[in-house]
């Protein structure tokens, strides 16, 4: 009894020791389980915590980056560089980052739609991989986070495309192109296909070797259709037209080197000039002829400024230049008389940017339009007419026209113009004139979901400018506003200079401005310094930079070219540039020698660009205040510059600026 007793006491012991081996065995395995959870917490807390650093980090290399996206000869290695200290300074391994370098996981302009309207896009892709911790118990010892991000920037500039924007008259200079078929040294440096310094040049400041166009931007503020504008578009009164206008779009030169002057209210009134003189100017019919008004000295005499006064009386403006077959044939010369075979077409085609339903943008084309050349063979080919029709040239001449809309009331034959954006050749004439109908645009039938700017409510409409066959100088000029003038104001350069001197209010822009998209090829008229609207800066771009070039500035060009804001006294800041030896320096501490120097820069960029700081006012200011660029308060204004480009020199402005990128993606 009592060994039965002791049995099942020592039997019943035994099953708690059983038990509190199994209970330590699932506490065990609870436990481990429990660590496991507590594993996968902390793990993948610290995956979201990376995943989060990485996201700020890409995002801010993007943004980074991007703005080195400038135009310098090593401007994608610096936007690389300034990258990856952005990673860097985000806490990730300078590992990963060479990794992502190799690896070609960054993308330059990889947004085509926005690269197509002038900005540049900077795209940033890195993987990075993450340790973990407690779940290498499982076998899993890191994951790769991969993260990317866009940057887009818009550093082309808008350059006014005329000292006048506002009236459209005419005065130091015209913007001027030269054909295909002639080398880069005669101051373009992006038209040619024959010169082979041409395709690096647009490389390096275009960003593609291919693109020979010039871009324009025509913007029509948010505010334009509100405005009066009785009388120009037929039945009412509101700006809901806007008129692009083309000066001297062909290459044709008149002959003869003698005209009748008229002379503006203002000379005859403060000089004392008579209404009328004739004069004439020395140069033969290859060559441009402009007849000094002599109203430069009653302005001189009176303390009136040049634009109110008229210095020239246009005769011709374009240059007949080119040798060899074909026409120009790459090389720098030009023919012994006047060779009409030489002389350039150029191709001017109007469109804009649709913003489509699913958020992507795409280009709109809203007219073509040829110029003449005055030879025959090529001006049937290219142009909507015939070879019946060679006297179309002599209604463009020295005149302002507008392709296929409504002609001007002294204009002496209607153009015609490519306006069906579709075909190659073809076009309008007088019969279907008017709003909608080649250069002259409605807003609200043409224009169908415009790309519209958030902030200001601006659209902009676009130009290129392209020369496609010869190898002459054509200058021209644009114009656009409202259509109110074409019964007043006169299709003839002169005349309406003379005009618009007598009456600034008759003819007016509205608001509507032209401008170059970073560049702006220019033909310099008058040998002294002239002053230039640029750019206008905003309030913005307070303590970034502006980096500004010129291209062959030779041919009595003189420096120094002096930069300023209409918004600022020129005491208090002012930057001057062109450093005439190694001893002297420039506004940004270039020495004299690194850069070519104005008037001797022939076929050459300014190079490294200018930069100049714009002002701000910051913490950094010292008590003294002597330190212009961080004392001096800036809420935006023009940028000027004072420029003597020479007689007769053509040569052309490259502006970018630096700051204010974004993120799209």
């Amino acid at each position: 009894m009592m060994i039965t007793l002791i049995q099942r006491l020592a039997n019943h012991i035994q099953d708690q020791d059983r038990q509190r081996g199994q209970s330590i065995v699932l506490i065990a395995l609870g436990f481990i389980g429990l660590l496991a959870f507590v594993g996968i917490a902390v793990d993948v807390g610290l995956i979201y915590a990376r995943r989060s650093q990485l996201s700020s980090a890409v995002d801010a290399a993007a943004l980074a980056g991007v703005v080195e996206l400038n135009r310098d000869a090593n401007e994608q290695q610096n936007a690389l560089d300034r990258a990856a200290e952005f990673l860097n300074a985000n806490s990730i391994p300078v590992g990963a980052i060479h990794n992502t370098l190799d690896n070609n996981l960054y993308a330059f302009d990889a947004d085509q739609d926005a690269a197509t309207i002038g900005a540049r896009t900077f795209a940033v892709t890195v993987t990075l991989p993450v340790e973990l911790y407690f779940l290498r118990v499982i076998g899993q010892r890191s994951v790769a986070l991969t993260d990317s991000a866009t940057a887009s920037n818009f550093p082309l500039a808008d350059i006014y495309a005329s000292r006048r924007v506002e009236t459209g008259a005419l005065s130091t200079s015209n913007q001027a192109v030269f054909g295909p078929h002639l080398c880069v040294a005669f101051g373009d440096p992006f038209s040619s296909y024959s010169d082979p310094r041409a395709p690096a040049f647009r490389a390096r400041w275009l960003g593609n070797a291919n693109q020979r166009a010039y871009r324009y931007r025509i913007l029509i503020p948010n505010d334009y259709e509100n405005q009066l504008c009785p009388g120009g578009n037929g039945d009412g009164s509101l700006c809901d037209v806007v008129r692009v206008e083309l000066f001297d779009a062909d290459s044709y030169n008149q002959d003869g080197n003698t005209d009748t002057v008229v002379h503006t209210q203002t000379a005859i009134d403060y000089g004392g000039l008579e209404t009328t003189e004739s004069a004439s100017c020395s140069s033969n019919r290859k060559n441009p002829c402009l007849i000094s008004t002599g109203e430069d000295d009653v302005a001189d005499d009176s303390g009136l400024s040049q634009d109110q006064i008229n210095l020239w009386w246009f005769r011709r403006i374009d240059e007949n230049r080119g040798a060899g077959n074909p026409p120009g044939n790459g090389v720098c010369a030009e023919p012994d008389n006047y060779t009409p075979g030489y002389n350039t077409i150029t191709r001017y085609t109007l469109y804009y940017f649709q913003q489509n339903s699913s958020g992507t943008i795409q280009r709109v084309n809203l007219a073509t339009y040829y110029g003449q050349a005055g030879d025959w063979g090529r001006d049937a080919l290219y142009s909507s007419g015939d070879g019946s029709r060679q006297n179309e040239h002599l209604t463009t001449d020295m005149r302002w026209i507008s392709p296929g809309a409504e002609p001007i009331y002294d204009q002496p034959e209607q153009i015609y113009a490519n306006c069906d954006s579709s075909a190659v050749n073809g076009g309008c004439s007088a019969a279907t004139a008017g709003p909608g109908q080649g250069f002259e645009v409605d807003i609200s039938d043409d224009l169908v979901s415009i790309v519209t700017d958030q902030n200001s409510g601006a659209r902009y409409i676009y130009m290129e400018v392209e020369t496609v066959s010869g190898a002459s100088e054509n200058g021209f000029e644009i114009w656009a506003g409202p259509r109110t003038y074409v019964n007043s104001v006169s299709s003839h350069v002169n005349a309406r200079n003379v005009q618009i001197v007598n009456n600034p209010s008759s003819h007016n822009s509205r608001g509507v401005t032209v401008f170059g998209l970073g560049h702006l090829p220019l033909n310099s008229t008058v040998d002294n310094r002239v002053e230039i609207p640029l750019i206008y800066v905003g309030p913005e771009y307070s303590g970034t930079s502006v980096y500004v070039t010129n291209y062959d500035s030779d041919s009595q060009a003189d420096g120094p070219v002096d930069f300023y804001f209409d918004s600022i006294s020129q005491d208090d800041w002012e930057k001057s540039f062109s450093a005439r030896n190694a001893n002297m320096q420039d506004a940004d501490g270039q020495r004299g020698g690194t850069r070519c120097e104005i008037g001797d820069c022939d076929a050459q960029f300014v190079d490294p660009p200018y930069r100049i700081d714009i002002p701000t006012y910051s913490d950094d200011c010292p008590p003294s205040g002597n330190d212009e660029d961080i004392c001096t308060p800036f809420y935006g204004g023009r940028l000027m510059v004072s420029y003597d480009g020479g007689p007769s020199d053509t040569y052309h402005w490259n502006i970018t600026l630096s700051g204010l990128p974004h993120l799209i993606k």
